[in-house]
Formats: C-alpha cells, sequence, structure tokens
C-alpha cells in the first residue's frame, strides 16, 4: 500500500494531468461551437432527441448550465427543440444536420487530443490504466 506521500504525488500528478487534457479539450472550437456544446450534440447524435433533464444528468451539469448552451446551439442552426406528440408540455432537443457536421470535428479533435496524451503508451499499460480507472471508479460510487 503506497504511503501518504505518494498519494499525495500521485493526486498532485493527476490534477496536472487533468487540467492539461482539459485544457487541450477545450480548444475545440468551429463555427461557435465550444466543446462542451460539441458533447450536447454528440449525446444527441448518439442518442436522438432528449430532454434537457436527460443530458444535464447524463453529463453531470446542471439543466441550467444545458439550456445556456443549448440556446446558443439552437440560435446557431445545430439543434432545434421539438415538443412530444403525447404530452405538449414536454419539450426535447434534438440535433440537425448541421449539428451533425460539427460531431465529426469533435471525433477528430477527441482522437487528436487522446492519441497525444495516451498514444505512446503500449497497448500493456493503457489496458492497465483502464484497469485501475475502473476500479477506483467501481470503489467510489458511493462516495
Amino acid at each position: 500500500m503506497p504511503n501518504r506521500q505518494d498519494l499525495y504525488e500521485l493526486e498532485v500528478t493527476f490534477r496536472q494531468l487533468m487540467r492539461r487534457i482539459r485544457g487541450s479539450w477545450n480548444r475545440f472550437e468551429i463555427q461557435g461551437v465550444s466543446a462542451s456544446q460539441g458533447i450536447i450534440l454528440e449525446k444527441l447524435e448518439n442518442e436522438g432527441p432528449l430532454k434537457v433533464s436527460q443530458i444535464a444528468d447524463a453529463l453531470w451539469i446542471t439543466a441550467g448550465a444545458v439550456t445556456s448552451l443549448s440556446d446558443k446551439l439552437i440560435s446557431g442552426g445545430f439543434a432545434k427543440r421539438t415538443r412530444s406528440e403525447e404530452d405538449r408540455r414536454v419539450v426535447y432537443l434534438e440535433i440537425t444536420e448541421q449539428g451533425r457536421t460539427i460531431t465529426e470535428s469533435l471525433k477528430k479533435h477527441r482522437k487528436q487530443v487522446v492519441e497525444g496524451y495516451f498514444g505512446k503508451l503500449s497497448d500493456e499499460d493503457v489496458k492497465y490504466l483502464t484497469r485501475i480507472f475502473k476500479n477506483i471508479l467501481s470503489d467510489t460510487e458511493t462516495l
């Protein structure tokens, strides 16, 4: 078991890595669409029309944040709001064809970022890190 100093060094190093990855990720911007907006578009592309609350829950952000981000997507023509046929009070967010072009660019950017940080690792190291991260996530579900 690592000593407390080892754990502190691990935490500091992990935080630095995450800050760099987040910085690289946030450099995505195409046609006025940010990385955060792109993630919403990608979610809509993969799962179809969703309510704001569903997007917020899936992305671990507030419904207000989703509303703010989606308003910009709608005004840019990348997404649209639709009402439920069964219950007109229910509003869904849906990706447009113009939005689908953004997700293609987002996927290329994600690949570039991931390969930039993890591409030089051996297959064994990637599997090892993946196993470790999954274990940590599994062990901390209740925290």
